[in-house]
């Protein structure tokens, strides 16, 4: 049994009338409980400690289609200020709308709802790096849009996975599954999404080092943001144009574009993107000689990091700072900082071949035949580690 959408003459097939009552009542039921779930929604979580929050699956005021429409949104608020928070609700989203009744709504809608939420706990996991679970995630997701009239539906699952595929260096797919997207948002006229294609494809350009093509991208893409209105994607794109700029040695350009973006993230409430963005400042600012100032941002930012619970990012930061120490010939404090990060590196969640290479790091220190080189062939190593978890590092 298909089914796709095929063309017919109006004259000859009319709209059954139970069908059109259906949808209608079905529109109906869904608004109501988008508009009653949201407070309902909000206080569960305020008045449920985090780590119970799995629980709350079995509760019946949110076991509807309102509620996983607010969870969605609460996963996508969190997402760049608390991860963690962000996975946790992904995850009581998906066991909400896999366990809702067969009977419960239209097929139809079932499959949007249990879409969407898989396709929001794979952006969760992609987040803090968990390629595989996402792509396993998305899979489900896919699985699910199985009714020819979930097109849109389905070209936004498939743009969180060509996002997913980039960082894990699989471009070609990506970039045949972003144009695939594109063309799909456009025929719907979503001229957002069309936006998200595009950064989406200067991202992938940074990725192959292509830095002036990306660049070239990205400063398109500002008015269009901008006559959208869409202030945060305006953010992202200046954030992405001081990553650019500095590749290519526009250092003062870089300096404009990464102070703009770290306010606009700040403004907005976005603490990891601000902290990511002010990390990259730090950089910017340790590459072309102000190695002090460079410092404070660094450090400020790998406590950030600390703070979120996002390890491996702070470990990241850290060999920067270890570098800096190292151009600076304060030994000491370089050899104390790759202690703390290899400890960071020995938890469970993390890949062995990165506690390998950290461990190497540390090992050179204690024979003090630690250079800069060695720092940032373990920092290069372990960034790679994210797209490729089988990598060996070379002693």
């Amino acid at each position: 049994m298909s089914d796709k959408v095929v063309s017919f003459e109006r004259a000859q097939r009319r709209p059954d009338p139970a069908r059109v009552q259906e949808f209608a009542e079905t529109a109906r039921r869904l608004q109501r409980e988008r508009q009653e779930s949201a407070d309902v929604v909000a206080r569960a979580l305020r008045e449920t400690p985090r780590e119970e929050w799995p629980r709350l699956a079995t509760r019946p005021d949110l076991r509807n289609s309102g509620a996983l429409n607010r969870l969605e949104s609460e996963v996508s608020a969190r997402l760049e200020k608390e991860p963690q928070e962000a996975l946790l609700l992904s995850d009581l989203a998906a066991s909400i709308a896999e366990t809702l009744p067969p009977d419960s709504y239209p097929a139809v809608v079932l499959a949007q709802l249990r879409a969407h939420a898989w396709k929001d706990r794979a952006q969760a996991l992609a987040y803090i790096g968990r390629y595989p679970e996402a792509l396993e995630a998305l899979d489900r997701a896919e699985s699910r849009l199985s009714f020819g009239s979930l097109t849109h539906d389905r070209a936004i699952v498939r743009y969180v996975r060509a996002l997913t595929l980039q960082k894990v260096n699989r471009f070609e797919e990506s970039r045949e599954m972003l144009a695939e997207c594109r063309a799909v948002f456009r025929d719907f006229g979503d001229d957002r999404l069309q936006l998200f294609c595009g950064i989406a494809e200067g991202i992938q350009l940074y990725r192959e080092r292509a830095f002036r093509a990306a660049y070239d991208v990205f400063i398109s893409l500002i008015e269009v943001a901008r006559a959208l209105g869409d202030g945060l994607s305006e953010a992202r794109l200046l954030n992405n144009l001081g990553y650019c700029a500095m590749e290519i040695g526009a250092y003062a350009m870089a300096r404009i574009h990464l102070s703009e973006a770290t306010a606009r993230f700040t403004e907005r409430g976005l603490t990891i993107e601000a902290v990511r963005s002010d990390m990259t400042f730090g950089r910017l600012l340790v590459q072309t000689g102000q190695i002090e100032a460079g410092l404070r941002h660094l450090h400020a930012a790998r406590g950030a990091f600390l703070m979120h619970g996002l390890s491996e990012d702070a470990g990241v930061c850290g060999l920067f700072i270890v570098e800096a120490f190292m151009a600076l010939d304060r030994y000491a404090e370089a050899a104390q900082l790759t202690d703390e990060i290899t400890a960071q590196f020995s938890g469970p969640l993390f890949n062995e071949r990165a506690l390998v290479a950290v461990r190497h790091l540390q090992s050179a220190f204690a024979r003090h035949v630690a250079t800069v080189e060695i720092v940032r062939r373990v920092r290069v190593f372990i960034d790679a580690l994210q797209a490729n978890p089988s990598l060996e590092f070379a002693m």
